[in-house]
């Protein structure tokens, strides 16, 4: 291999170095990036299992009332509803509360799909969200976690961006209770970091080259 290298004009092995050592460069930033973006999407992934576990405990405490026989399953469950609708976290986030038919029993910025079956609603990449919520549900009594796209509330297009929801099953009522947060913020900085450092290469592969081309 160094025979090989060798046999190389100067020139030559001035640009070879000069091309590993920004293909290099390029791979330790990319390493970089993709670390810190999967590290941040783990944290809103935690962040949004917890709250679940919290609105599931809910379900869960109203259940034991009708258990207890102080409120009928109606009774137990209006009340569950109701204090999980005034659950917020970060400011605007929420719960919905589907069955396992797919029927809406509550969802507090869609009313209107209260009491639908939306098993068949999908998502622009053509992901349906309430199947694949079901499916995860049913596969773990821990719950887990469904990637997709949702409007957010707020923004300037009601076009769909990228969210990321956890869901977990209540058995006794057949319910499913999920949240979710939107990553759409992460993948675009995600995505500036990568347009500035292949910036950077290039500027830094363009003097390398310069540099060797005159020597």
């Amino acid at each position: 291999m160094k025979k090989w290298f060798r046999s190389f004009s100067v020139a030559k092995r001035l640009h070879a170095l000069a091309a590993f050592a920004v293909a290099l460069l390029l791979a330790v930033a990319w390493g970089l990036m993709w670390s810190a973006h999967q590290a941040k999407l783990e944290d809103r992934r935690v962040a949004v299992r917890q709250t679940v576990e919290v609105a599931h405990a809910v379900l869960q405490w109203a259940q034991a009332q009708q258990a207890s026989g102080r409120l009928d399953e109606a009774a137990a469950q209006k009340q569950a509803i109701d204090a999980i609708d005034r659950l917020r976290y970060s400011g605007k986030e929420y719960f919905w509360v589907h069955d396992l038919a797919g029927n809406m029993v509550h969802h507090p910025m869609k009313p209107q799909l209260d009491g639908k079956n939306v098993l068949d609603m999908k998502d622009p990449r053509g992901t349906f969200l309430f199947r694949e919520f079901n499916t995860v549900a049913r596969a773990s009594a821990d719950g887990g976690y469904v990637a997709y796209q949702w409007p957010k509330p707020g923004a300037p297009s009601d076009d769909p961006v990228d969210k990321v929801s956890f869901v977990k099953a209540f058995g006794p009522w057949g319910w499913v209770i999920g949240s979710g947060l939107y990553v759409d913020d992460l993948e675009a900085v995600f995505r500036r970091q990568v347009a500035g450092s292949l910036l950077f290469v290039s500027l830094v592969a363009a003097l390398l080259w310069w540099v060797s081309a005159r020597t």
